[in-house]
């Protein structure tokens, strides 16, 4: 009975200390940090720590958390947990310089008020008057404000990005300010409304939202004879049609050591005032072949590895083809080495060029590149290039599928381009049309630089359709009371951050997308294009074979009809007729056959994947085990045998 009674006080000694050594590790040892998560998602980057300790006067964030009225919501509850270790962790490591208060606003409170005041948006309960407030305001000491209305749990990889935005916007009041030259609709404006045939106002595109929450965006005409000295990055996209003045400006723009990021496009698929594909090709080789480099003229980057799955087919039998033309480059595609992409997780391009040093014209001696091209976006080591002219209008994936033959090497979609350079106009600036040309020899502009100041940096990327809505962001419904953006890929990282880096600073760049929430299986999905590819052509043939067939039959029964309706067909060709019916029907039959063939083929590969899962390492599990078991019996026999003999 002692023994016993020992023994209950032992176990509740050893309760007792447990309890008490987690509430002394809970008091004493918060600021102890261990993430062992892959990727390290819940430690803050060099360049938050960095935004953090970087404002001059102290910032003050609010954490509006409706708690009581979030109770019995896991989704609220799991993220609000994570959001606010968060936001406890930029305080602690910006040395004061963050200062956090959370609030819980209750319904029909002042903290409310405060929460609407502030611009973070309720969401209903369902209950008349009852809003959860779940989001982020911000103040500084000069009384600019920036706010989080709802932290949506969907975008949890961009938690840290888009707080760590939000102090940088909150440290640097002043934002840097950016050129943007283009010939899209990218700040909106006004369009002609196809149901009602009057004018409708377009909203920006929200690439152009990215830009603007981290810089000063200022427009600059596409007919601009300068470039204005506040401006340190010029953005052009899809340069079409410049006159030699606006390129000339450009040109001392990058001679005097301004920052270019250019999108060149081979076919712009949302250029809106292009009447053929022929006319949404643009051109900066007047630049770029000057410097050594060139976006290949009516060449396009196909690539079945990066292909997006586009449907297509009927209402009723629709189809997923890879779209080889349409690519989704993962990190593999993506440098890591570059500051810009290091960090990126997918990039999303449609009809993208190629970027190489500029090839000699026929009969020339090649010259080196003045420029280093550093590529910091390529297809697989599978891609080719195809002729923009392949793609017809409208496009058909499938016969661009069949037409791609793949290659065997990376073709350059974006790189950044570095070095001395000479201006593209060596006699100065060009003379207006109306005026005569200067004779020969006479000097150039006094104000003309001839060589860059220094080294050129440059980024340039063979596509202009990724800054579209389309390519990287959907609308989604986000509690079923207002919309938000759901990220597709990281376009606007790749834009923002490259605007960012070419004026300077590295620190927001380096915060990138935390823990993809959707891992791409890269085993399965090589089995499935393997397994498309091999399908498809014999779909083709047999789709070919059964438009070809049912032409005969239409043709054949064309000659039915005569005076009186009398039929005048030969008994040869109405066997003709069954003939080829029979064969129309064989040939569908065959289709269907392929088409369920890739069907299960995929469904056979899910069914060895749920094996190995389910059954197949628990199964080597407890087969371990019952040899570490044998093993072990064997020892204490093989021991007990010896104890015996001696």
């Amino acid at each position: 009975m002692t023994r016993r009674l020992g023994l209950l006080g032992a176990v509740a000694l050893v309760a007792v200390l447990f309890l008490a050594v987690n509430m002394l590790a809970g008091a004493t040892l918060r600021s102890l940090r261990f993430d062992a998560t892959q990727g390290r998602a819940f430690t803050l980057t060099t360049g938050s720590r960095a935004i953090a300790r970087a404002p001059d006067e102290p910032v003050r964030l609010t954490f509006y958390y409706s708690a009581k009225l979030a109770a019995g919501r896991p989704t609220f509850q799991r993220y609000a947990q994570r959001v606010r270790e968060l936001l406890e962790e930029y305080a602690r490591v910006s040395g004061g310089k963050v200062r956090l208060e959370v609030v819980d606003p209750e319904p029909f409170s002042e903290q409310e008020d405060r929460a609407v005041a502030a611009g973070v948006q309720g969401i209903p309960t369902g209950v008349p008057g009852e809003n959860v407030y779940f989001g982020l305001a911000g103040t500084n000491s000069v009384d600019g404000r920036e706010v989080i209305p709802v932290f949506d749990p969907s975008k949890e990889r961009f938690l840290e990005y888009d707080v760590t935005r939000l102090l940088y916007a909150l440290a640097n009041p002043v934002k840097r300010v950016v050129g943007l030259m283009t010939g899209l609709p990218m700040e909106g404006g006004f369009s002609m409304d196809p149901r009602t045939g009057q004018p409708a106002q377009t909203p920006p595109w929200r690439m152009v939202e990215e830009l603007r929450a981290v810089f000063e965006v200022r427009s600059v005409a596409t007919d601009a004879a300068a470039i204005p000295p506040e401006i340190g990055v010029l953005i052009l996209a899809h340069p079409k049609g410049l006159s030699d003045a606006t390129l000339y400006a450009i040109d001392q723009f990058v001679m005097r050591g301004g920052r270019l990021l250019a999108f060149v496009d081979p076919l712009c698929e949302n250029d809106p005032a292009a009447p053929t594909p022929a006319d949404r090709a643009s051109d900066l080789s007047r630049l770029l072949g000057a410097w050594g480099v060139e976006v290949a003229p009516g060449t396009l980057a196909a690539d079945g590895t990066y292909a997006m799955r586009v449907m297509t087919g009927t209402r009723e039998r629709p189809e997923a083809v890879p779209y080889v033309v349409w690519l989704a480059v993962p990190k593999d595609g993506l440098s890591a080495d570059d500051a810009v992409t290091g960090g990126l997780g997918q990039v999303n391009l449609a009809t993208a060029g190629v970027i190489g040093p500029k090839a000699a014209a026929e009969g020339a001696t090649p010259v080196a590149s003045p420029v280093t091209i550093t590529p910091i976006i390529t297809t697989s080591d599978k891609a080719a290039r195809m002729a923009t002219d392949l793609l017809g209008f409208p496009p058909d994936p499938k016969k661009l599928l069949l037409a791609h033959a793949p290659g065997s090497e990376r073709l350059t979609l974006a790189a950044r381009l570095t070095g001395a350079v000479a201006s593209a106009f060596p006699a100065g600036a060009p003379m207006p049309a109306d005026v005569a040309t200067p004779a020969a020899g006479a000097p150039p502009t006094a104000t003309h630089l001839a060589r860059s100041e220094g080294p050129i940096n440059i980024v340039l990327v063979a596509d202009a359709d990724l800054l579209s809505d389309d390519l990287w962001v959907r609308e989604e419904n986000l509690f079923g009371q207002f919309t938000a953006a759901r990220r597709l890929a990281d376009n606007a990282d790749l834009v923002v951050g490259a605007a960012d880096q070419l004026g300077g600073s590295d620190d927001l760049l380096s915060v990138r997308a935390r823990g993809a929430s959707a891992r791409p299986f890269d085993v399965v999905e090589g089995m499935r294009r393997r397994a498309e590819a091999r399908y498809l052509a014999e779909q083709t043939m047999l789709e070919e074979q059964l438009a070809l067939t049912q032409r005969k039959i239409a043709e054949l029964e064309q000659a039915k009809g005569g005076e009186g309706g009398a039929l005048m067909l030969t008994p040869e060709q109405e066997a003709e007729i069954e003939r080829f019916r029979a064969e129309q029907v064989q040939t569908r039959a065959k289709l269907r056959e392929v088409r369920l063939g890739l069907r299960r083929d995929i469904e056979r590969l899910g069914d060895q994947l749920t094996f190995l899962n389910v059954a197949a390492v628990p199964l080597l599990v407890a087969v371990g085990a019952a040899g570490l078991g044998w093993y072990r019996a064997s020892r204490r026999g093989a021991a007990r045998s010896g104890a015996a003999t001696g």
